[in-house]
């Protein structure tokens, strides 16, 4: 007798450059398809295409995008499943009626700790403390990405998650190439809205080593990297502008330590598929880096620049380091292969699907 595969709503556009998205697009790649049966949504002039990958899943396009086109995108997709993942929070109101309308399950993620301006933001956006609550509750089921996510927002506003689920990479992507590393040579930054991803600090250690070549990879609205750095005098720094995933895994093949000092991040999958490419990461400890990130064996969590300064004397002295450092760091990837985690997004999906039938 052939077993019923349960059918997923994956709430994301997966044409569209943009973390949830990308998230769906990936569980929609991986999910075992001989027990789940994937939908998603298609955006209006997505600047992704729709390769092969996907060729199996059902498609929900939003015609165009206006909120109402929303509605009817979700709409469908929450008639059509058995559970929903709901990631993004947008029209989670809406969202939530249907739930209820059509007696549907669902799971959603908590993707950031919402404290300091994250919770200012979050406080213009719905209302309330109690209406942020409310976004995370409205799903049958929310999950952290991270322990110290899951820790924090319990702390800070009560919201209670049912336990946690890490994000993947896609290490077919970011593959490791086998290269002599017997000098620092090239650090990278790599980042959007780099404004508020700590690239003064960047400058600031560019700055105190002018024999070291230092990459700029990202943009900002509003913000002009190249006049940026030529007000500063960095002939050290090289902008290479926006970047999608395969620029800038093959970007990486030169890159030899990526900085990425911002201090408010919910769980920066950079850090890993830089890592995956053999690139070891120095971060701030502000969001809970120590887990996924040892200092000093698959790469560095610090709390200032003068921390970073000093690990860059560091392997300037000690360059055999940056061989024991990438290989950690390809290890340290490969635990976060989606390949790997899809196992327990799947444990989670069954276990709500199981809940809904008794």
């Amino acid at each position: 007798m052939k077993t019923k595969k349960i059918k997923v709503f994956l709430g994301g556009y997966v044409n569209y450059t943009n973390a949830q998205n990308l998230n769906c697009r990936a569980l929609a790649k991986y999910l075992n398809k001989g027990k789940i049966e994937c939908a998603a949504m298609l955006f209006p002039n997505g600047n992704l295409s729709v390769d092969s990958d996907l060729a199996d899943i059902k498609l929900f396009k939003c015609l165009r995008p206006q909120r109402y086109f929303r509605y009817l995108a979700y709409l469908r997709g929450i008639m059509w499943c058995d559970v929903a993942y709901l990631p993004k929070g947008e029209i989670w109101e809406f969202c939530s009626r249907c739930l209820k309308w059509f007696g549907k399950k669902s799971f959603t993620t908590v993707e950031g700790v919402i404290s300091g301006t994250n919770l200012d933001k979050s406080i213009a956006s719905y209302g309330s403390k109690e209406a942020i609550v409310n976004v995370y509750s409205f799903t049958t089921k929310a999950y952290a990405i991270t322990k110290y996510m899951s820790e924090k927002n319990k702390e800070l506003l009560g919201i209670n998650s049912d336990g946690v689920l890490y994000l993947g990479i896609d290490t077919e992507l970011f593959q490791p190439q086998s290269r002599p590393r017997d000098k620092l040579h090239n650090i990278a930054f790599i980042g959007n809205n780099i404004r508020y991803k700590g690239i003064d600090d960047f400058y600031a250690i560019a700055e105190k080593f002018p024999e070291l070549t230092f990459h700029i990879v990202g943009g900002g609205i509003g913000y002009d990297v190249v006049e940026e750095i030529g007000s500063k005098g960095l002939r050290n720094c090289v902008y290479h502008g926006l970047m999608n995933h395969t620029q800038i895994s093959e970007f990486l093949k030169g890159i030899d330590l990526h900085i990425f000092p911002s201090r408010s991040e919910g769980f920066p999958k950079v850090t890993l598929e830089t890592a995956s490419m053999g690139v070891p990461s120095v971060v701030y400890g502000d969001y809970g880096a120590t887990e996924w990130i040892t200092t000093g064996k698959n790469g560095f969590v610090v709390n200032t620049v003068e921390e970073i300064e000093v690990i860059i004397k560091n392997l300037q002295q000690h360059p055999e380091k940056l061989n024991i450092l990438a290989e950690e760091a390809i290890k340290l990837a490969k635990s976060f292969d989606w390949r790997v985690l899809v196992k327990d997004w799947e444990k989670v999906i069954e276990g709500i699907w199981v809940d809904e039938r008794v």
